[in-house]
């Protein structure tokens, strides 16, 4: 408010002289006018010291690697460096040079262009002074958790969780002896996993084909650990008929089971559930023997989902699609076709929807050519008509920034799960998880939903092993809207599990 207006205001109220019909009422209007013009006054000053002797718009640290922390200026003239929790802030921010603007002609003491250490106890204090030197104001600087990123930013920071070679899960076996006598002794497990709430399931599919009864066959994992935490309520499921597992996107457990020519999907939301049905659709869902079975679901099976699947091989590349709907499978079903064939090289194909909608893009894992060969695996992004708007760079190139990400090869037996395929939707932001290699690596990375960029550094991942007579890999993901984290886990055969977390902060 400006001064002047305030002080002829005040002469006008006196010269006219203000007063109610009784006298003592006019000495006490007069006195509240006085008490109000004289607050006017002193918010007057303030607004002045703020307006000549202030930091204004933004702050701002710039930390030895060069990496900006945004702040927040407070009502009390503190301001807050906000640092992901990922981040060491004592190391951060122990020589950090300040960015921000002041008001005009305003000066600063001590000078910003000089490296602080901003994660020192009590903070950094600077002193603004005004132009004309008669105002002057105190900010503190101190350092804070950032705030989560807003939905639609997906996520910012892959911490990297607990890792299990398969003999440190509990199977018989040693890690990298690339003996073929009993391909289940290398870790040739056939696995598939699936979070469930706080844990991860995990089903072999080769220890269960060869006794349905074996200890090896399921096993429950703490996900924060990987230690083994009981079992899997599985109802009147029988084991054998329980083919693949995955989750969906809140971290229900889905599981396909398959007889007599029908799959009947199921989910649990912790492992000591008893198993709910979801419903039944006319077809075998799962109709491979090798390995090469697989679906993925989209959305929340308890209200709304899609779910996909890949059908018998053909030419065409064709994939099963149904809806769930408030909680039940329909038992009509479309077909997807990817336009590239499904029963060439080691007959290995799989589709995922970038999002839950009704007509999404997809993602499509493919392998293509002569298997275990260089780029015999590939990867496109198809739209939900069938055309093909992006591919994966080839293996050996400098786009993903790492010699074994790219599309790699396929493996060498019939049916290994390469290049699987998952689409990743983060804090309101899809991605792709791409598995591949080449014969003597495992590898994984999550990509931008182009396939061109990689989403992190700490998600390109790769391990050494004799991959090309392995049957292949699988992941599985969900995003915990509550606390703003998504869990990813990678299962390489004749190596193991490896987990990660993905948090959203600013």
């Amino acid at each position: 408010m400006n001064r002047k207006f305030i002080e002829s205001l005040l002469v006008h109220i006196t010269n006219n002289k203000i007063f109610f019909v009784m006298k003592k009422n006019k000495i006490k209007l007069h006195s509240i006018l006085l008490i109000l013009v004289l607050g006017l006054l002193s918010a007057c000053d303030q607004e002045k010291l703020c307006n000549e002797a202030a930091i204004i718009h933004s702050f701002s640290v710039v930390g030895k690697d060069n990496t900006y922390y945004k702040a927040l200026i407070n009502d009390d003239n503190t301001i807050t460096v906000k640092v992901s929790p990922y981040v060491d802030a004592s190391v951060a921010l122990d020589s950090a040079k300040a960015t921000f603007y002041l008001s005009k002609g305003a000066t600063v003491s001590p000078d910003p262009s000089i490296p602080q250490n901003f994660a020192q106890e009590g903070g950094i204090k600077y002193t603004v002074t005004s132009e004309d030197k008669k105002n002057s104001q105190d900010y503190v600087i101190s350092w804070d958790i950032s705030d989560h990123l807003p939905s639609g930013a997906g996520f910012s920071y892959a911490e990297i969780g607990p890792r299990k070679y398969f003999d440190e899960l509990g199977y018989p076996g040693k890690v990298r002896n690339f003996g073929f006598a009993d391909s289940k002794m290398y870790g040739d497990l056939k696995m598939y996993h699936a979070y469930c709430g706080d844990f991860i399931v995990m089903l072999s599919r080769a220890y269960i084909e060869a006794d349905p009864n074996s200890p090896y066959g399921i096993k429950v994992l703490d996900k924060n650990s990987l230690n083994e935490a009981g079992s899997l309520n599985l109802g009147s499921i029988a084991m054998i008929d329980l083919k693949v597992i995955t989750s969906d996107y809140k971290g229900n457990m889905v599981g396909m089971v398959t007889k007599d020519g029908e799959t009947e999907l199921f989910y649990w939301s912790t492992p000591t559930d008893a198993p709910i049905s979801i419903g039944k659709i006319a077809i075998n869902m799962a109709s491979t023997s090798d390995g090469s079975s697989n679906f993925q679901v989209a959305g929340d099976v308890t209200s709304n989902a899609w779910i996909t699947a890949m059908a018998p091989r053909n030419v065409k590349g064709e994939h099963y699609r149904a809806k769930i709907s408030a909680g039940k499978l329909s038992s009509n079903y479309s077909i997807v076709e990817t336009g590239y064939r499904s029963d060439d090289c080691t007959g290995f194909q799989m589709i995922s929807p970038l999002d839950n909608s009704d007509e999404p893009s997809f993602v499509v894992g493919d392998s293509e050519g002569t298997a275990n060969a260089a780029n015999s695996n590939h990867a496109y992004i198809n739209t939900y008509a069938g055309s093909t708007v992006s591919v994966m760079p080839g293996l050996w190139q400098n786009i993903l920034r790492s010699w074994w990400v790219g599309t790699g090869f396929s493996t060498a037996r019939m049916g290994g799960r390469s290049p699987v395929v998952s689409a990743l939707v983060i804090n309101g932001k899809s991605y792709v998880v791409v598995t591949s290699g080449t014969a003597w690596w495992h590898a994984a990375a999550v990509l931008s939903p182009d396939l061109q960029t990689l989403a992190h550094e700490n998600l390109n991942i790769a391990d050494s092993v004799s991959r090309g007579w392995s049957l292949g890999a699988w992941v599985d993901w969900y995003w915990n809207e509550e606390d703003k984290e998504a869990y990813l886990a990678v299962w390489f055969e004749r190596l193991g599990l490896y987990t990660y977390k993905l948090t959203c902060f600013e």
